[in-house]
């Protein structure tokens, strides 16, 4: 073939790619794709692959390693703290060196781990749907490896295969598929060589297969319509690729306020510089004062401290069956507004199980019995153990039938024993048209043949009167409206000599037997569970894959829904702009029959409404919606792709393991408030201490190196143990607007008012003690301790934010209690011990003067508590 006809041939095959295949017949896109029942030959699939590529998930280049670790630097807090310790390794303070730096790094590596995440998820979706295959090429049949796979191949997919590469079905005979990995549709998919019509749904078209899925029953002969990127599974690893974490709310928050602090804290030093050059202090001297405070004030404690909370909190949801794969994900779950839900496999087991039984009326044990029995002749599974008790039987076969199986052993119906009593003449397969399957089998010495499948087609079939025919047609969808699978069983005695069955014998004349009803059973927990997050001010919506029938039912059943106009179903969904999609959130309970770019769609549509979302699922195509939420919640017995792309696994699959999970989140963001309280409420007032003493021209009433000791020593600890507070009081009181603000009122009012009136009261203390005579040495050594006590003490006070001091046990955490005292026992240290008394510039104080750095310090705590009651009664609006 000459190259300018090869290449209009190669264009012809990409244009076919396009076509709405499931709409044509066999042959047409046989011919489309230029084939035939042959198959390709070898110099034709050579031509293919050059111009397709290999049938493999190809994955764009990743940022590297490098790029990802320069990335972290762009913190402006890590970037003031990279300027501060930069300055105290000029101005040799190792110990305050080597604090900051080492922030620094714990900060840099964790942001690292969390931003290699996406990778990992992506090469997971890779790697899932390598398999072999058995492909037709030049009239012979040959097992390849499927990435050899090039648009156009027969290749012959047959029960218990993955299948490799999405296509058009030529030939199937019995064919179910579990698509639930890519559509969350619970039940397997019978597929047939029809053509569908052309506005069908992606989960509907039951005369495509797509790559990934898992045939369950049957075999087919199918035309490769797309390989690699090109399949669904391609276009969910290009979603997963597109997608980009946000930073979390703590994030966007320690970034507004570091460079709202460091805009502050640059004007104030300068105001001291110039305030100091104007008093009479040398420039040069000024400079190292101006730079020694200003690196004093920065709380390089801060992201060591939050981390610390972090870890303990990501240690706890452990405890809890709960593991968290991105650190800052553990934060955000305390701020979630609304959950999306996959139900397959999330708030149901991913497992068909048999609920209810309906025997024909006044037989009930027996006809229980007889129901189960003639409805096992119609199952194909196989047990590979039967030797074992049924409870630990391994059964290969659709879910249905296992399902099936297993409820009748637990009644006592055991299927090598039914068919070692009856035995089956001849069956006819189930088939989607018709709708139910048939068995001949002989009994006590006569012939019966049965029919089971959907109960209209059943009851159509039945020897019943008019009234009881409807009757039955009501209780059916009653049982199908809530969430079940009907199905209904005819028998009937066939008279006259042995013959080959044939569809004729199942016309008419049945005995009506009963109903059976099977579904996918709720996880034990989940209702609970749903009405604690509700419970909690936060919204869950279910979007799922899954018929909008059978997603109603459950969604009654779990709590989620009330009405049936708030389901909105997938076309619908593509039918309504982004702005009003936007605004209509609120009305919406149910999305059903979505696919994982709809459901991407609606995370990001609740990101811009304001919402913080996290999403739960299990299969391959919760993966894009996963890696998108605020926080990704994976069941732990779904897929590795979905663990991969998730925040949080659940261990358990206990959906109640989220609600602890959101409480925990709310505990860490409660931890958080109160140590940026502890840590910045004495940040300023260093600045306002010194720069009071310059604008009215006193000593400086604190030097650089005890202001270093007090944030290196005296708050380090307690600010770590505050990470160990449980919060059991404080977690239900914020509002929705208040859990959205790590910096709330009550932390500002705390930071800001106490900071401002205590650094006021000691100046003024200060400026007595100089004014009535007493030594600077002594005055300044009274303000350090008094400085040092105070903001120890604090630190009881900000255990709860919210509440009296004297409603709670001050001393409860043990931690903070030995942080404490050991603070004090080094600030005593600092006054009394010589070689410290030299280092730092004090003196020893005495008795009486120690007395007084006690009650400044209870006094600041009495300042603290009435700030907290200020807060009690004003509210915020």
């Amino acid at each position: 073939m000459k190259d300018k006809d090869q290449k209009s041939h190669l264009d012809a095959l990409r244009r076919a790619q396009k076509e709405s295949l499931w709409a044509k017949t066999a042959d047409e896109a046989l011919r489309l794709f230029a084939t035939s029942l042959e198959g390709l030959h070898r110099e034709e699939v050579k031509a293919r692959a050059a111009s397709f590529g290999p049938n493999e998930i190809l994955l764009p280049q990743g940022r590297s390693g490098f790029a990802i670790f320069c990335q972290q630097f762009r913190s402006p807090l890590i970037v003031i703290l990279l300027g501060a310790g930069i300055i105290t390794w000029v101005l040799k303070e190792w110990g305050e060196t080597v604090t900051i730096f080492a922030a620094v790094v714990v900060n840099t590596a964790l942001g690292f781990m969390q931003e290699r995440k996406a990778e990992t998820a992506l090469l997971v979706v890779q790697s899932y749907v390598r398999t072999r295959t058995r492909i037709r090429r030049d009239r012979s049949e040959q097992e390849r490896d499927a990435a050899v796979l090039v648009p156009g191949d027969l290749i012959r997919i047959t029960r218990g295969d993955r299948i490799p590469a999405d296509g058009r079905i030529v030939m199937a005979n019995n064919l179910e598929v579990d698509e639930s990995v890519l559509t969350g549709e619970s039940l397997p998919i019978v597929k047939r060589s029809v053509a569908c019509a052309l506005d069908t749904p992606l989960a509907e078209r039951i005369s495509m297969v797509m790559a990934g899925t898992l045939v369950v029953r049957g075999f087919a002969d199918v035309m490769v319509s797309a390989t690699g990127n090109s399949t669904e599974f391609g276009k969910i690893a290009a979603l997963l690729h597109i997608v980009h974490e946000a930073p979390t709310p703590l994030q966007r928050a320690v970034t507004r306020f570091s460079l709202f602090f460091g805009g502050i804290l640059l004007t104030l030093t300068l105001f001291l510089f110039l305030g100091g050059i104007r008093v009479g202090y040398d420039v040069q001297e000024m400079f190292l004062i101006v730079v020694a405070v200003a690196v004093s004030a920065v709380p390089e404690g801060l992201p060591v401290a939050l981390t610390m909370v972090l870890a303990v909190g990501v240690e706890r949801l452990a405890e809890k069956r709960g593991i968290v794969r991105r650190l800052g994900a553990a934060e955000t779950l305390g701020v979630v507004d609304v959950i999306l839900t996959d139900k397959t496999g999330t708030l149901t087991q991913a497992r068909m199980e048999l609920v209810a039984i309906f025997p024909r009326s006044g037989e009930e044990d027996a006809g229980i019995k007889t129901l189960l029995a003639s409805a096992l002749l119609h199952t194909d599974v196989v047990i590979e153990n039967p030797e074992d008790i049924p409870d630990q039987w391994r059964i290969t076969g659709k879910g249905i039938e296992e399902a099936l199986v297993r409820g009748a052993a637990a009644r006592g119906v055991l299927l090598p024993r039914v068919k070692s009593v009856y035995t089956i003449q001849g069956q006819i397969p189930f088939e989607s048209t018709r709708k139910f399957s048939v068995v001949g089998f002989r009994w006590e010495g006569k012939n019966f043949c049965s029919i089971f499948g959907a109960p209209e087609a059943i009851i159509s079939r039945a020897e019943l009167g008019e009234q009881e025919r409807k009757n039955l047609l009501m209780k059916a969808d009653s049982l199908a409206r809530s969430g079940q699978r009907v199905l209904a069983l005819g028998v009937k005695e066939i008279y006259g000599e042995e013959k080959s069955l044939t569809l004729f014998d199942a016309e008419d004349g049945f005995m009506w037997y009963g109903f059976i009803g099977v579904r996918d059973p709720l996880r034990p927990s989940v209702r609970a569970a749903l009405q604690g997050i509700t419970k909690r001010g936060v919204l869950v919506v279910m979007v799922t894959g899954d018929h909008q029938g059978t997603a109603e039912a459950i969604a009654r059943e779990v709590g989620i829904l009330r009405s049936s106009e708030e389901v909105m179903n997938a076309d619908v969904l593509n039918t309504i702009p982004q702005e009003q999609l936007q605004k209509s959130l609120e009305r919406w309970r149910v999305f059903a029959r979505v696919t994982p770019a709809q459901k991407l769609l609606l995370v990001r549509a609740y990101q811009r409404a304001g919402k913080v979302v996290a999403v739960t699922g299990d299969g391959v195509n919760d993966a894009p919606a996963l890696e998108a939420a605020d926080v990704g919640i994976a069941i732990g017995s779904g897929t590795d792709v979905a663990k991969q792309a998730a925040d949080l696994v659940v261990l358990d699959d206990d959906f109640g393991t989220i609600v602890r999970a959101i409480e925990e989140g709310r505990r860490i963001l409660a931890n958080m408030r109160k140590v940026i309280t502890y840590l910045l409420s004495d940040s300023f007032d260093e600045v306002l201490l010194v720069g009071g003493a310059l604008v009215t021209g006193l000593p400086l009433p604190l030097t650089a190196l005890q202001i270093l000791f007090v944030n290196f020593f005296s708050d380090s600890l307690p600010a770590l143990a505050l990470a160990f507070e449980r919060n059991h009081r404080d977690l239900e009181y914020y509002k929705l607007e208040e859990r959205h603000a790590l910096f709330d009122r009550t932390v500002k009012t705390l930071v800001w008012g106490v900071g401002v009136v205590t650094s006021f009261l000691l100046f003024v203390i200060y400026a007595l003690l100089l004014y009535v005579g007493f030594p600077e040495m002594l005055a300044r050594s009274f303000i350090f301790a008094s400085f040092a006590t105070y903001t120890l003490l604090f630190a009881f006070s900000v255990r709860d934010l919210r509440n009296s001091i004297f409603t709670y046990n001050p001393l409860g955490n043990r931690w903070l209690t030995g942080g404490v005292c050991f603070g004090l026992m080094l600030t005593a240290a600092a006054i009394y011990v010589p070689f410290l008394q030299k280092l730092l510039g004090t003196v020893a104080l005495p008795p009486v003067w120690v007395v007084m750095v006690v009650v400044v310090g209870f006094v600041n705590l009495g300042i603290a508590e009435c700030a907290k009651w200020w807060c009690r009664r004003n509210p915020a609006k």
